[in-house]
Protein backbone atom coordinates (compact mmCIF):
# COMPACT_ATOMS: atom_id res chain seq x y z
CA UNK A 1 0.00 0.00 0.00
CA UNK A 2 2.83 2.33 0.96
CA UNK A 3 4.68 1.45 -2.22
CA UNK A 4 1.62 2.35 -4.28
CA UNK A 5 1.44 5.81 -2.67
CA UNK A 6 5.09 6.44 -3.37
CA UNK A 7 4.73 5.42 -6.98
CA UNK A 8 1.73 7.77 -7.39
CA UNK A 9 3.67 10.74 -5.90
CA UNK A 10 6.67 9.98 -8.11
CA UNK A 11 4.45 9.85 -11.20
CA UNK A 12 2.80 13.23 -10.39
CA UNK A 13 6.17 14.92 -9.77
CA UNK A 14 7.46 13.57 -13.08
CA UNK A 15 4.45 15.01 -14.96
CA UNK A 16 4.90 18.42 -13.27
CA UNK A 17 8.62 18.50 -14.14
CA UNK A 18 7.99 17.67 -17.79
CA UNK A 19 5.25 20.32 -18.05
CA UNK A 20 7.48 22.99 -16.50
CA UNK A 21 10.33 22.11 -18.83
CA UNK A 22 8.11 22.45 -21.88
CA UNK A 23 6.72 25.77 -20.56
CA UNK A 24 10.24 27.17 -20.09
CA UNK A 25 11.11 26.32 -23.68
CA UNK A 26 8.17 28.38 -24.91
CA UNK A 27 8.71 31.20 -22.47
CA UNK A 28 9.54 34.72 -23.66
CA UNK A 29 13.19 35.88 -23.37
CA UNK A 30 14.35 36.89 -19.90
CA UNK A 31 14.67 40.57 -20.92
CA UNK A 32 11.07 40.84 -21.98
CA UNK A 33 8.73 42.78 -19.72
CA UNK A 34 5.89 41.24 -17.78
CA UNK A 35 2.32 42.07 -18.86
CA UNK A 36 1.94 44.91 -16.39
CA UNK A 37 2.42 48.66 -16.20
CA UNK A 38 5.10 50.01 -13.89
CA UNK A 39 7.53 52.87 -13.39
CA UNK A 40 11.31 52.54 -13.12
CA UNK A 41 13.07 55.41 -11.37
CA UNK A 42 16.84 55.60 -10.88
CA UNK A 43 17.64 59.23 -11.64
CA UNK A 44 15.42 62.24 -12.44
CA UNK A 45 16.96 63.58 -15.66
CA UNK A 46 18.91 61.97 -18.48
CA UNK A 47 20.50 63.95 -21.28
CA UNK A 48 21.88 61.14 -23.41
CA UNK A 49 20.09 57.86 -24.00
CA UNK A 50 22.85 55.65 -25.39
CA UNK A 51 22.81 52.79 -22.88
CA UNK A 52 20.11 50.64 -21.27
CA UNK A 53 17.23 52.51 -19.72
CA UNK A 54 17.89 53.42 -16.05
CA UNK A 55 15.49 56.35 -16.17
CA UNK A 56 11.98 57.22 -15.19
CA UNK A 57 9.63 55.79 -17.75
CA UNK A 58 6.31 54.10 -18.13
CA UNK A 59 6.05 50.73 -19.84
CA UNK A 60 2.80 49.00 -20.68
CA UNK A 61 1.81 45.85 -22.48
CA UNK A 62 -0.93 45.69 -25.09
CA UNK A 63 -2.58 42.32 -25.54
CA UNK A 64 -5.48 43.25 -27.79
CA UNK A 65 -3.70 43.90 -31.10
CA UNK A 66 -4.66 41.63 -33.99
CA UNK A 67 -2.20 38.79 -34.44
CA UNK A 68 -1.49 39.80 -38.02
CA UNK A 69 -0.42 43.34 -37.12
CA UNK A 70 1.54 43.17 -33.86
CA UNK A 71 3.84 40.73 -32.08
CA UNK A 72 2.37 38.55 -29.31
CA UNK A 73 3.68 40.91 -26.58
CA UNK A 74 3.21 44.52 -27.61
CA UNK A 75 4.85 47.13 -25.39
CA UNK A 76 4.23 50.87 -25.14
CA UNK A 77 7.17 53.01 -23.92
CA UNK A 78 6.84 56.62 -22.73
CA UNK A 79 9.82 58.91 -22.05
CA UNK A 80 7.87 62.19 -21.95
CA UNK A 81 9.40 65.27 -20.32
CA UNK A 82 12.48 63.66 -18.76
CA UNK A 83 15.14 66.03 -20.12
CA UNK A 84 16.55 63.92 -22.94
CA UNK A 85 18.95 65.63 -25.37
CA UNK A 86 20.35 62.76 -27.44
CA UNK A 87 19.12 59.33 -28.46
CA UNK A 88 21.91 56.81 -28.93
CA UNK A 89 22.10 53.67 -31.04
CA UNK A 90 20.11 50.57 -30.09
CA UNK A 91 18.83 52.13 -26.88
CA UNK A 92 15.96 49.63 -26.84
CA UNK A 93 16.53 46.15 -28.15
CA UNK A 94 13.11 44.56 -28.52
CA UNK A 95 10.85 43.82 -31.44
CA UNK A 96 7.89 43.85 -29.06
CA UNK A 97 7.87 47.65 -28.81
CA UNK A 98 5.00 49.06 -30.92
CA UNK A 99 4.68 52.57 -29.46
CA UNK A 100 7.39 55.00 -28.32
CA UNK A 101 6.83 58.52 -26.93
CA UNK A 102 9.81 60.86 -26.60
CA UNK A 103 7.82 64.10 -26.53
CA UNK A 104 8.54 67.30 -24.60
CA UNK A 105 12.27 66.81 -24.15
CA UNK A 106 15.27 68.72 -25.56
CA UNK A 107 16.31 66.17 -28.17
CA UNK A 108 18.49 67.62 -30.93
CA UNK A 109 20.47 64.55 -31.97
CA UNK A 110 19.20 61.08 -32.86
CA UNK A 111 21.56 58.27 -33.89
CA UNK A 112 20.94 56.78 -37.36
CA UNK A 113 20.77 53.41 -35.60
CA UNK A 114 18.48 54.44 -32.74
CA UNK A 115 15.43 52.41 -33.73
CA UNK A 116 16.91 49.56 -35.74
CA UNK A 117 16.28 47.02 -32.94
CA UNK A 118 12.54 47.89 -32.85
CA UNK A 119 11.36 46.42 -36.11
CA UNK A 120 7.68 46.42 -35.09
CA UNK A 121 7.55 50.07 -33.99
CA UNK A 122 4.32 51.57 -35.35
CA UNK A 123 3.89 54.81 -33.40
CA UNK A 124 6.61 57.39 -32.67
CA UNK A 125 6.04 60.75 -30.94
CA UNK A 126 8.90 63.29 -31.05
CA UNK A 127 6.81 66.40 -30.35
CA UNK A 128 8.21 69.32 -28.39
CA UNK A 129 11.92 68.78 -29.11
CA UNK A 130 14.76 70.73 -30.79
CA UNK A 131 15.27 68.87 -34.04
CA UNK A 132 16.71 70.82 -36.96
CA UNK A 133 13.87 71.65 -39.36
CA UNK A 134 15.75 70.61 -42.45
CA UNK A 135 16.23 67.16 -40.89
CA UNK A 136 12.77 66.59 -39.41
CA UNK A 137 12.26 63.59 -41.68
CA UNK A 138 15.88 62.48 -41.66
CA UNK A 139 15.12 60.01 -38.91
CA UNK A 140 16.16 56.39 -38.41
CA UNK A 141 13.84 54.27 -40.47
CA UNK A 142 11.50 51.75 -38.94
CA UNK A 143 9.99 49.45 -41.54
CA UNK A 144 6.57 49.23 -39.90
CA UNK A 145 6.19 52.83 -38.63
CA UNK A 146 2.63 54.06 -39.34
CA UNK A 147 2.30 57.24 -37.25
CA UNK A 148 5.02 59.88 -36.81
CA UNK A 149 4.35 62.98 -34.70
CA UNK A 150 6.82 65.90 -34.65
CA UNK A 151 4.55 68.76 -33.55
CA UNK A 152 5.75 71.86 -31.68
CA UNK A 153 9.36 71.47 -32.74
CA UNK A 154 11.74 74.21 -31.52
CA UNK A 155 14.65 74.55 -33.93
CA UNK A 156 17.48 76.37 -32.18
CA UNK A 157 20.20 75.45 -34.67
CA UNK A 158 22.34 78.15 -36.27
CA UNK A 159 21.85 79.02 -39.04
CA UNK A 160 18.11 78.39 -38.81
CA UNK A 161 16.53 76.87 -41.89
CA UNK A 162 12.85 77.18 -42.78
CA UNK A 163 12.56 74.25 -45.18
CA UNK A 164 12.51 70.48 -45.02
CA UNK A 165 15.42 69.25 -47.14
CA UNK A 166 16.70 65.84 -46.07
CA UNK A 167 14.62 62.74 -45.56
CA UNK A 168 14.42 58.99 -45.26
CA UNK A 169 11.81 56.78 -46.93
CA UNK A 170 8.90 55.70 -44.72
CA UNK A 171 7.26 52.96 -46.73
CA UNK A 172 4.36 52.26 -44.35
CA UNK A 173 3.77 55.69 -42.83
CA UNK A 174 0.10 56.77 -42.97
CA UNK A 175 -0.16 59.62 -40.44
CA UNK A 176 2.41 62.45 -40.36
CA UNK A 177 2.08 65.35 -37.89
CA UNK A 178 4.25 68.45 -38.42
CA UNK A 179 2.11 71.08 -36.69
CA UNK A 180 3.50 74.26 -35.17
CA UNK A 181 7.06 73.60 -36.27
CA UNK A 182 7.98 76.93 -37.94
CA UNK A 183 7.92 75.49 -41.45
CA UNK A 184 7.76 77.75 -44.51
CA UNK A 185 8.74 75.53 -47.40
CA UNK A 186 9.47 71.96 -48.46
CA UNK A 187 12.30 70.75 -50.63
CA UNK A 188 11.22 67.14 -50.39
CA UNK A 189 8.62 65.05 -52.20
CA UNK A 190 6.01 63.55 -49.93
CA UNK A 191 5.02 61.06 -52.62
CA UNK A 192 8.57 59.64 -52.41
CA UNK A 193 9.18 60.05 -48.68
CA UNK A 194 5.76 58.73 -47.63
CA UNK A 195 4.33 56.85 -50.62
CA UNK A 196 1.16 55.58 -48.86
CA UNK A 197 0.47 58.59 -46.60
CA UNK A 198 -3.25 59.18 -45.87
CA UNK A 199 -3.26 61.96 -43.21
CA UNK A 200 -0.96 65.02 -43.24
CA UNK A 201 -1.11 67.66 -40.48
CA UNK A 202 0.66 70.97 -41.22
CA UNK A 203 -1.37 73.34 -39.04
CA UNK A 204 0.05 76.52 -37.51
CA UNK A 205 3.17 76.95 -39.61
CA UNK A 206 4.22 79.75 -41.98
CA UNK A 207 3.49 78.01 -45.27
CA UNK A 208 2.70 80.51 -48.01
CA UNK A 209 3.10 78.47 -51.18
CA UNK A 210 0.45 75.84 -51.71
CA UNK A 211 2.53 74.39 -54.57
CA UNK A 212 5.12 73.20 -52.05
CA UNK A 213 2.40 71.02 -50.54
CA UNK A 214 -0.09 70.14 -53.27
CA UNK A 215 2.55 69.39 -55.92
CA UNK A 216 4.21 66.84 -53.66
CA UNK A 217 1.47 64.89 -51.90
CA UNK A 218 0.90 61.23 -52.85
CA UNK A 219 -2.31 60.09 -54.51
CA UNK A 220 -3.13 58.09 -51.36
CA UNK A 221 -3.58 61.25 -49.24
CA UNK A 222 -7.21 61.69 -48.16
CA UNK A 223 -6.97 64.11 -45.19
CA UNK A 224 -4.98 67.36 -45.30
CA UNK A 225 -4.85 69.95 -42.51
CA UNK A 226 -3.37 73.39 -43.29
CA UNK A 227 -5.03 75.60 -40.68
CA UNK A 228 -3.27 78.79 -39.56
CA UNK A 229 -0.87 79.31 -42.43
CA UNK A 230 -0.63 82.11 -45.02
CA UNK A 231 -1.77 80.25 -48.14
CA UNK A 232 -3.60 82.42 -50.67
CA UNK A 233 -4.12 80.04 -53.59
CA UNK A 234 -4.87 76.43 -54.47
CA UNK A 235 -4.69 75.83 -58.19
CA UNK A 236 -7.10 73.91 -60.36
CA UNK A 237 -7.01 70.12 -60.14
CA UNK A 238 -4.93 69.93 -56.94
CA UNK A 239 -7.70 68.45 -54.78
CA UNK A 240 -8.38 65.41 -56.90
CA UNK A 241 -8.02 62.68 -54.25
CA UNK A 242 -8.74 64.53 -51.01
CA UNK A 243 -11.74 63.63 -48.86
CA UNK A 244 -11.12 66.24 -46.17
CA UNK A 245 -9.40 69.62 -46.48
CA UNK A 246 -9.15 72.01 -43.54
CA UNK A 247 -7.67 75.42 -44.40
CA UNK A 248 -9.05 77.70 -41.69
CA UNK A 249 -7.22 80.95 -40.95
CA UNK A 250 -5.48 81.46 -44.28
CA UNK A 251 -5.82 84.32 -46.82
CA UNK A 252 -8.03 82.88 -49.58
CA UNK A 253 -10.38 85.49 -51.12
CA UNK A 254 -12.40 83.46 -53.65
CA UNK A 255 -13.93 80.00 -53.97
CA UNK A 256 -14.16 79.11 -57.65
CA UNK A 257 -14.20 76.38 -60.30
CA UNK A 258 -12.26 77.36 -63.45
CA UNK A 259 -12.22 81.14 -63.94
CA UNK A 260 -10.34 81.97 -60.78
CA UNK A 261 -8.65 85.07 -59.45
CA UNK A 262 -5.14 85.14 -58.02
CA UNK A 263 -6.04 84.52 -54.39
CA UNK A 264 -8.49 81.68 -54.82
CA UNK A 265 -9.13 78.01 -54.25
CA UNK A 266 -10.37 75.98 -57.21
CA UNK A 267 -12.64 73.04 -56.43
CA UNK A 268 -12.47 71.59 -59.92
CA UNK A 269 -11.92 67.80 -59.87
CA UNK A 270 -12.54 67.67 -56.09
CA UNK A 271 -14.97 64.81 -56.66
CA UNK A 272 -13.96 62.89 -53.52
CA UNK A 273 -14.30 65.84 -51.15
CA UNK A 274 -16.60 65.20 -48.18
CA UNK A 275 -15.43 67.75 -45.59
CA UNK A 276 -14.26 71.25 -46.55
CA UNK A 277 -13.45 73.96 -44.02
CA UNK A 278 -12.35 77.45 -45.10
CA UNK A 279 -13.34 79.35 -41.97
CA UNK A 280 -11.78 82.71 -41.17
CA UNK A 281 -10.17 83.42 -44.52
CA UNK A 282 -10.82 86.60 -46.54
CA UNK A 283 -13.44 85.09 -48.86
CA UNK A 284 -15.77 87.66 -50.39
CA UNK A 285 -16.82 85.80 -53.54
CA UNK A 286 -18.18 82.34 -54.32
CA UNK A 287 -18.63 81.67 -58.02
CA UNK A 288 -21.95 80.10 -58.97
CA UNK A 289 -20.23 76.99 -60.36
CA UNK A 290 -17.70 76.59 -57.53
CA UNK A 291 -19.22 73.36 -56.19
CA UNK A 292 -19.94 71.69 -59.53
CA UNK A 293 -17.62 68.74 -58.80
CA UNK A 294 -18.33 68.30 -55.09
CA UNK A 295 -21.49 66.20 -55.14
CA UNK A 296 -20.21 64.09 -52.20
CA UNK A 297 -19.72 67.04 -49.88
CA UNK A 298 -21.18 66.38 -46.41
CA UNK A 299 -19.87 69.29 -44.35
CA UNK A 300 -18.99 72.81 -45.49
CA UNK A 301 -17.68 75.56 -43.22
CA UNK A 302 -17.34 79.07 -44.67
CA UNK A 303 -17.78 80.94 -41.41
CA UNK A 304 -15.83 84.04 -40.45
CA UNK A 305 -15.37 85.42 -43.96
CA UNK A 306 -16.66 88.47 -45.89
CA UNK A 307 -19.43 86.85 -47.91
CA UNK A 308 -22.21 89.32 -48.68
CA UNK A 309 -24.19 87.33 -51.23
CA UNK A 310 -24.50 83.80 -52.60
CA UNK A 311 -25.93 83.40 -56.09
CA UNK A 312 -29.10 81.35 -56.37
CA UNK A 313 -28.26 77.80 -57.50
CA UNK A 314 -24.73 77.79 -56.08
CA UNK A 315 -25.53 74.67 -54.04
CA UNK A 316 -27.46 72.80 -56.74
CA UNK A 317 -24.80 70.06 -56.97
CA UNK A 318 -24.33 69.62 -53.22
CA UNK A 319 -27.54 67.89 -52.19
CA UNK A 320 -25.76 65.66 -49.66
CA UNK A 321 -24.51 68.41 -47.33
CA UNK A 322 -25.77 67.81 -43.79
CA UNK A 323 -23.87 70.63 -42.01
CA UNK A 324 -23.46 74.10 -43.53
CA UNK A 325 -21.98 77.07 -41.68
CA UNK A 326 -22.08 80.59 -43.09
CA UNK A 327 -21.83 82.20 -39.67
CA UNK A 328 -20.06 85.52 -39.10
CA UNK A 329 -20.24 86.84 -42.64
CA UNK A 330 -22.07 89.92 -43.95
CA UNK A 331 -25.13 88.29 -45.54
CA UNK A 332 -28.20 90.53 -45.59
CA UNK A 333 -30.70 87.83 -46.63
CA UNK A 334 -31.04 84.11 -46.04
CA UNK A 335 -29.21 82.45 -48.95
CA UNK A 336 -30.83 79.91 -51.25
CA UNK A 337 -30.16 76.46 -49.80
CA UNK A 338 -33.30 74.77 -51.08
CA UNK A 339 -31.37 72.27 -53.21
CA UNK A 340 -29.57 70.82 -50.16
CA UNK A 341 -32.15 68.13 -49.48
CA UNK A 342 -30.22 66.38 -46.69
CA UNK A 343 -29.37 69.51 -44.67
CA UNK A 344 -29.66 68.96 -40.92
CA UNK A 345 -27.72 71.86 -39.43
CA UNK A 346 -27.66 75.41 -40.88
CA UNK A 347 -25.71 78.18 -39.14
CA UNK A 348 -26.41 81.76 -40.28
CA UNK A 349 -25.58 83.47 -36.99
CA UNK A 350 -23.57 86.67 -36.85
CA UNK A 351 -24.68 88.12 -40.20
CA UNK A 352 -26.76 91.17 -41.16
CA UNK A 353 -30.07 89.47 -41.93
CA UNK A 354 -32.98 91.79 -41.12
CA UNK A 355 -36.07 89.70 -41.97
CA UNK A 356 -37.28 86.15 -42.50
CA UNK A 357 -40.09 86.11 -45.03
CA UNK A 358 -42.72 83.52 -45.85
CA UNK A 359 -41.21 81.12 -48.36
CA UNK A 360 -37.60 81.83 -47.35
CA UNK A 361 -37.23 78.19 -46.40
CA UNK A 362 -38.66 75.89 -49.05
CA UNK A 363 -40.39 72.56 -48.61
CA UNK A 364 -37.25 70.66 -49.71
CA UNK A 365 -35.68 71.31 -46.31
CA UNK A 366 -37.68 68.57 -44.61
CA UNK A 367 -34.61 67.20 -42.81
CA UNK A 368 -33.44 70.47 -41.20
CA UNK A 369 -33.27 70.02 -37.43
CA UNK A 370 -30.98 72.84 -36.20
CA UNK A 371 -31.25 76.45 -37.39
CA UNK A 372 -29.01 79.21 -36.01
CA UNK A 373 -30.02 82.83 -36.73
CA UNK A 374 -28.60 84.48 -33.63
CA UNK A 375 -26.80 87.85 -33.58
CA UNK A 376 -28.32 89.23 -36.74
CA UNK A 377 -30.49 92.37 -36.97
CA UNK A 378 -33.83 90.62 -37.49
CA UNK A 379 -36.82 92.82 -36.81
CA UNK A 380 -39.44 90.97 -38.87
CA UNK A 381 -40.54 87.36 -39.05
CA UNK A 382 -43.52 86.87 -41.30
CA UNK A 383 -46.42 84.51 -40.77
CA UNK A 384 -45.49 80.94 -41.68
CA UNK A 385 -41.84 81.91 -42.12
CA UNK A 386 -40.65 78.53 -40.82
CA UNK A 387 -43.70 76.45 -41.70
CA UNK A 388 -41.84 74.26 -44.23
CA UNK A 389 -39.29 73.12 -41.64
CA UNK A 390 -41.27 70.15 -40.42
CA UNK A 391 -38.35 68.45 -38.62
CA UNK A 392 -37.02 71.54 -36.84
CA UNK A 393 -35.99 70.78 -33.24
CA UNK A 394 -33.71 73.68 -32.35
CA UNK A 395 -34.18 77.34 -33.33
CA UNK A 396 -31.90 80.15 -32.17
CA UNK A 397 -33.15 83.72 -32.73
CA UNK A 398 -31.22 85.28 -29.85
CA UNK A 399 -29.42 88.58 -30.14
CA UNK A 400 -31.80 90.15 -32.67
CA UNK A 401 -34.29 93.07 -32.57
CA UNK A 402 -37.59 91.23 -32.38
CA UNK A 403 -40.54 92.78 -30.56
CA UNK A 404 -43.20 90.23 -31.45
CA UNK A 405 -43.80 86.94 -33.23
CA UNK A 406 -47.02 86.64 -35.23
CA UNK A 407 -49.47 83.77 -34.98
CA UNK A 408 -48.49 80.76 -37.08
CA UNK A 409 -44.95 82.08 -37.61
CA UNK A 410 -43.78 78.52 -37.12
CA UNK A 411 -45.70 75.34 -37.81
CA UNK A 412 -43.63 72.56 -36.33
CA UNK A 413 -44.72 70.25 -33.58
CA UNK A 414 -41.17 69.10 -33.05
CA UNK A 415 -39.32 72.21 -31.83
CA UNK A 416 -37.91 71.37 -28.43
CA UNK A 417 -35.62 74.33 -27.76
CA UNK A 418 -36.28 77.97 -28.70
CA UNK A 419 -33.78 80.77 -28.02
CA UNK A 420 -35.12 84.34 -27.92
CA UNK A 421 -32.57 85.94 -25.57
CA UNK A 422 -31.44 89.55 -26.02
CA UNK A 423 -34.34 90.74 -28.14
CA UNK A 424 -36.90 93.50 -27.52
CA UNK A 425 -39.88 91.53 -26.20
CA UNK A 426 -41.78 93.45 -23.54
CA UNK A 427 -44.44 90.86 -22.66
CA UNK A 428 -45.08 87.16 -23.08
CA UNK A 429 -48.26 87.79 -25.03
CA UNK A 430 -46.17 89.07 -27.95
CA UNK A 431 -44.68 85.61 -28.44
CA UNK A 432 -47.05 83.22 -30.16
CA UNK A 433 -46.27 79.57 -29.46
CA UNK A 434 -49.33 78.04 -31.06
CA UNK A 435 -48.76 74.61 -32.65
CA UNK A 436 -45.42 74.00 -30.92
CA UNK A 437 -46.46 70.87 -29.06
CA UNK A 438 -43.03 69.45 -28.17
CA UNK A 439 -41.45 72.62 -26.77
CA UNK A 440 -39.43 71.91 -23.63
CA UNK A 441 -37.26 75.02 -23.19
CA UNK A 442 -37.75 78.64 -24.21
CA UNK A 443 -35.03 81.16 -23.36
CA UNK A 444 -36.10 84.77 -22.83
CA UNK A 445 -33.08 86.03 -20.91
CA UNK A 446 -32.25 89.73 -21.07
CA UNK A 447 -35.47 90.92 -22.65
CA UNK A 448 -37.12 94.14 -21.37
CA UNK A 449 -40.15 92.57 -19.69
CA UNK A 450 -40.93 94.74 -16.66
CA UNK A 451 -44.25 93.03 -15.88
CA UNK A 452 -45.27 89.37 -16.14
CA UNK A 453 -48.97 88.56 -15.77
CA UNK A 454 -50.34 85.20 -14.71
CA UNK A 455 -52.62 85.06 -17.73
CA UNK A 456 -49.67 85.02 -20.09
CA UNK A 457 -48.49 81.68 -18.72
CA UNK A 458 -51.86 80.04 -19.30
CA UNK A 459 -51.27 80.22 -23.07
CA UNK A 460 -47.99 78.32 -22.98
CA UNK A 461 -47.70 74.67 -24.06
CA UNK A 462 -47.65 72.07 -21.32
CA UNK A 463 -44.34 70.98 -19.75
CA UNK A 464 -42.45 74.00 -21.10
CA UNK A 465 -39.68 75.55 -19.02
CA UNK A 466 -39.18 79.30 -19.41
CA UNK A 467 -35.74 80.75 -18.69
CA UNK A 468 -35.86 84.38 -17.57
CA UNK A 469 -32.38 85.24 -16.36
CA UNK A 470 -31.62 88.97 -15.85
CA UNK A 471 -35.13 90.07 -16.70
CA UNK A 472 -35.45 92.86 -14.19
CA UNK A 473 -39.03 91.87 -13.36
CA UNK A 474 -40.71 94.36 -11.04
CA UNK A 475 -42.54 93.22 -7.94
CA UNK A 476 -45.30 95.66 -6.99
CA UNK A 477 -47.02 95.36 -3.65
CA UNK A 478 -50.03 97.68 -3.32
CA UNK A 479 -51.46 98.59 0.07
CA UNK A 480 -48.80 96.74 2.04
CA UNK A 481 -47.23 98.10 5.19
CA UNK A 482 -43.82 96.86 6.14
CA UNK A 483 -42.61 97.46 9.66
CA UNK A 484 -38.95 97.13 8.74
CA UNK A 485 -36.61 96.18 5.92
CA UNK A 486 -36.27 92.61 7.20
CA UNK A 487 -39.99 92.03 6.78
CA UNK A 488 -39.84 93.44 3.26
CA UNK A 489 -36.93 91.14 2.40
CA UNK A 490 -38.79 88.13 3.76
CA UNK A 491 -41.80 88.92 1.61
CA UNK A 492 -39.62 89.26 -1.47
CA UNK A 493 -38.00 85.91 -0.69
CA UNK A 494 -41.42 84.29 -0.38
CA UNK A 495 -42.43 85.75 -3.73
CA UNK A 496 -39.31 84.41 -5.44
CA UNK A 497 -39.79 80.94 -3.99
CA UNK A 498 -43.40 80.79 -5.07
CA UNK A 499 -42.48 81.78 -8.60
CA UNK A 500 -39.88 79.10 -9.24
CA UNK A 501 -36.55 80.77 -8.56
CA UNK A 502 -33.93 78.06 -9.20
CA UNK A 503 -30.78 77.38 -7.19
CA UNK A 504 -28.70 79.66 -9.43
CA UNK A 505 -30.89 82.69 -8.88
CA UNK A 506 -32.51 82.44 -12.31
CA UNK A 507 -36.24 82.80 -12.70
CA UNK A 508 -37.88 79.76 -14.30
CA UNK A 509 -41.42 78.53 -14.63
CA UNK A 510 -42.73 75.10 -15.57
Amino acid sequence: MMLGHKFTIFFILTIVYLAKTQHDKNQIPPWDFKPNVWTITNRPVVTDLRTPIPIKTTVSTISTFPSNSCPPHSHVFSFSNVGLQKIGRDFIHSNDVVSLSLDNNNINDISPFAFRKMQNLKYLDLSGNNISKEKLLLLPRSANLQTLIIDNNRDSHDPVTEALKEYEIFQNLKHLHLRNSQLRNFQIYFYMTTPILTHLYLDNNNISSSDAVFDNIPATLTHLYLNKNVIDRVKQGKLRHLQKLSMDDNVITQVCFEKCEDKSISLKDAAEMQFLSLARNLISEISSDAFSDTSRLLKLDLSGNKIADITKGTFNKTMMISNLSLADNILVTVPDVCSIMHLRNLDLSGNRISAVFSGTFCINLRTLEYLHLSNNVITTIETRAFRSLQSLKYLDLSGNRLKQLPAHWVYSWYIQELHLERNNFTELDSISLINIKELRNIYLDENPMPVLTAGSFNLLPGHVRIHLKNMGVEYQCEQCTCENEDDEDNKNDDYENKNGNDDNGNDSWE
